[in-house]
């Protein structure tokens, strides 16, 4: 009974942690003008996903043991879906508009805001679609069913993974192409109208997408043991401590992942270490 409080009270913990540095996170670059970004505006949509489904999942752990009319059943476990997803779909928006801008960097419109808004979009409204077939369970009681629980897996981990590979490894195959290219021809007359042709790569962005494909590498690594525990458990019974240990992983990876972001974002580091000097200097 000890063991559970404890593993009760540190993943408890954990999720209001993580809330609470998402929060922290969000409320940075929503207030401090110079990090309206297009980047940081994605990091933002992450942190907004990760306190939505973070909040979901301590609801629904509070909720969980007691029966409910089917309908709210089926809320109740598409929400959950959704709550799964989004974060995963939120790697992918990001990989999404990081293509679009390097391939089509000629184009205008991928570097204004307003494409920013549809990548975003994009990405709320296919996890909600996505999310659909749970609305056609079939058992009357109030419990997932074991092809749902595998179907939460896939677009969960398998599908995004996909999808951020194919995305990232164009990404990369350009970018590398792109240098090559401008290599070639710096010993032309026409290597200056090249360059000028050529997205503006910097080190920075490299550095950027590289961490994005850590930090996704990181949510799944940490996604995947809990979700499996998730469909072995339409199929058998096992001990919830195992449950609550799979969950913990999860939130030490997605903590792991917002410390990232901190330790990454230099401008937002300073500004709050001078904020937390000022203040401590009062």
């Amino acid at each position: 009974m000890i063991i559970d409080d404890i593993l009760y009270i540190v993943q408890s913990g954990l999720y209001v942690l993580n809330i609470l540095a998402a929060v922290i996170y969000s409320s940075s670059i929503l207030f401090i003008r110079r990090l309206h970004h297009q980047n940081n505006i994605f990091i933002l949509n992450m942190c907004i996903t990760i306190i939505l489904g973070w909040i979901y999942f301590i609801i629904y752990f509070l909720v969980a043991e007691y029966e409910y009319p089917r309908y709210i059943c089926d809320i109740l476990y598409y929400a959950f879906n959704v709550a799964s997803i989004q974060v995963p779909f939120a790697f992918v928006a990001f990989s999404v508009h990081r293509l679009c801008l390097l391939v089509y960097h000629m184009k205008p419109v991928f570097k204004k805001r307003r494409w920013v808004v549809i990548c975003i979009a994009g990405q709320w409204i296919a996890q909600y679609i996505i999310s659909l077939p749970f609305f056609f369970r079939t058992k009357r009681y109030c419990a997932n069913e074991f092809w749902l629980a595998i179907y939460t897996l896939i677009t969960a981990t398998i599908l995004p993974s996909i999808i951020n590979i194919i995305l990232n490894t164009l990404i990369f195959s350009h970018v590398r192409s792109s240098t090559l290219r401008v290599h070639s021809n710096t010993v032309n007359a026409l290597a200056n109208t090249v360059k000028n042709q050529q997205p503006v790569i910097s080190r920075r962005d490299i550095s950027l997408l590289r961490q994005m494909v850590f930090m996704f590498i990181m949510f799944i690594g940490g996604w995947i043991p809990a979700l499996i525990l998730n469909i072995l458990n339409q199929t058998m019974n096992f001990d919830f401590k195992i449950v609550q240990i799979a969950i913990i992983f999860s939130q030490l990876c997605v903590l792991g992942i917002l410390i990232n972001l901190f330790m990454y974002n230099h401008e937002l580091r300073q500004y709050l270490s001078n904020k937390i000097r000022i203040f401590l200097q009062r």
